[in-house]
């Protein structure tokens, strides 16, 4: 009788010790959130609290019980220890906040099913999921992923009428179309309808109270298809509606209804399909009694070492050899005035990953006109400039990739009814490309490069095979070079 107390005692020091070291060891999965709390709107701080307390009233009319000694159960285990090896598997690759936050929030409620009743922890899984999927991207939704799921969507929409032989388009085309394609678009991000698909899914199986396993993720997988395949098929609809029939206005009136018919059709497909998943079979609530908890208990000093192991890991990333940038030195011949980045651009760019944000009002001989130069081993920062001039009111007439010299893969842009000129690159010590995929992919299989974006903007409509135009972009080519390689 005298051992009881002592064991009881001596585990719940573990139990300590283990949540402690989860919540320390992962301070690096959502420290982010806290810092960006501040920015969130008032609208979605609302919500966000009121979730919180609607979530805690249920759990406690629930009347759930729980352990202060952890219980050895393998599911909530093997969630835990997969939460915090995909936080660093999303920090070593495509390192984006609201995915690591996404893994902590799971790990975590695979460290609570190791002391609450394993049913109501299973019954509840899908919820925790859902509430991993919601809280940080209502804190900052953009990730950075609406970029190139936008351009993936545009190779594919391009891929599909080439081989149809329905019209000649490029993806550039489909990207920007000739009377504002992206202007279409940009309401009707991909990223969201994957989002909201997704948080669909996991909701009707929660209140359905559908049972989790591999036919549950063959719906998952189903599901992830049928939005991107309605997202394609949207942009389909309106690249045959602008390029077949020249019917701008149309498509301006019908992308939206468009976008939602689209969606709610493939969440409809989501929905028959889960049907066919059978629902959890009901069991009564074991609630934990001190009798039960010797013949429950394991020893978790392995875990600890293993989560604390972990979180150690977790704090560095890969050693870089990416250049630390703080300045270009552009030749004497291009004469620059730094300008102020406008409050968007400051937003996107605020990012201590960034180690050089340059905007540059230049004067080169006789051309003249405004740059961007951002510098970074992250391809958050990067995006395709064509979206910001469309964004900032500019109307893109063409856009074509372009040789300059041997050395710059550049893409070219037509703006204003021909009135004025663009061209940007992305360049690293090797290499220059004017594909914003190429780019995102060279990230994950080297993310130890740094990489620089060119942008500029001209005054005026310049030719590009032109002299001028190709000794003032080598001349920017060379600077960057002997930066990166110096």
């Amino acid at each position: 009788m005298i051992g009881k107390p002592l064991l009881v005692q001596s585990e719940g020091v573990r139990a300590s010790a283990l949540v402690s070291i989860w919540l320390l060891g992962n301070i690096w999965t959502y420290q982010w959130f806290f810092e960006t709390l501040s920015k969130i709107s008032v609208l979605n701080g609302i919500l966000l609290i009121l979730g919180l307390v609607i979530l805690g009233i249920k759990l406690i009319h629930r009347g759930i019980e729980v352990s202060s000694i952890p219980r050895y159960k393998p599911y909530p285990i093997l969630l835990m220890l997969g939460g915090e090896l995909g936080a660093i598997a999303v920090r070593w690759t495509l390192d984006i906040p609201q995915l690591t936050l996404m893994c902590f929030i799971l790990g975590s409620y695979g460290l609570v099913g190791l002391f609450i009743d394993d049913t109501f922890w299973r019954k509840n899984l899908s919820l925790a999921a859902i509430t991993a999927l919601i809280v940080p991207f209502m804190v900052a939704f953009n990730s950075g992923l609406g970029y190139p799921i936008r351009v993936i969507t545009a190779h594919t929409v391009a891929e599909v009428l080439s081989n149809f032989h329905f019209i000649a388009v490029s993806s550039h085309d489909i990207i920007l179309m000739e009377n504002g394609i992206a202007q279409v678009d940009l309401p009707c991000s991909g990223i969201k309808s994957l989002w909201m698909g997704t948080i669909f899914l996991l909701g009707a199986t929660w209140l359905e109270n559908r049972r989790l396993g591999f036919g549950w993720i063959l719906v998952a997988i189903a599901n992830l298809m049928f939005l991107i395949v309605a997202n394609v098929v949207r942009v389909l609809i309106l690249v045959v509606i602008i390029e077949v029939a020249r019917q701008q206005q149309i498509a301006d009136i019908l992308h939206l209804p468009l976008g939602i018919v689209c969606f709610i059709f493939a969440s409809a497909l989501t929905w028959i399909l889960l049907q066919k998943v059978p629902h959890k079979v009901s069991q009564q609530t074991t609630f934990i009694t001190k009798d039960k908890i010797e013949k429950r208990k394991f020893n978790s000093n392995w875990l600890l070492i293993v989560i604390l192991t972990l979180g150690i890991i977790g704090q560095f990333k890969p050693i870089s050899k990416a250049v630390a940038l703080t300045s270009i030195e552009l030749p004497p011949t291009i004469v620059t005035q730094p300008i102020d980045l406008t409050p968007a651009e400051a937003r996107f760019f605020d990012n201590p990953a960034n180690p050089l944000v340059q905007k540059l009002r230049f004067q080169a001989d006789a051309l003249s006109g405004s740059m961007l130069i951002v510098a970074s081993n992250s391809w958050q920062p990067h995006h395709p400039p064509e979206l910001c001039f469309t964004g900032n009111g500019f109307k893109i007439d063409s856009m074509n990739s372009k040789q300059i010299d041997s050395s710059i893969n550049a893409r070219w842009i037509s703006l204003q009814n021909g009135a004025l000129s663009a061209i940007y690159w992305f360049q690293s010590p090797q290499t220059t490309t004017d594909d914003f995929v190429n780019r995102i992919w060279e990230h994950l299989s080297n993310s130890s490069k740094t990489w620089v974006l060119v942008s500029v903007l001209f005054d005026d409509a310049e030719n590009p095979d032109g002299e001028v135009i190709k000794n003032f972009s080598n001349g920017i080519y060379g600077a960057i070079a002997h930066t990166l390689n110096g």
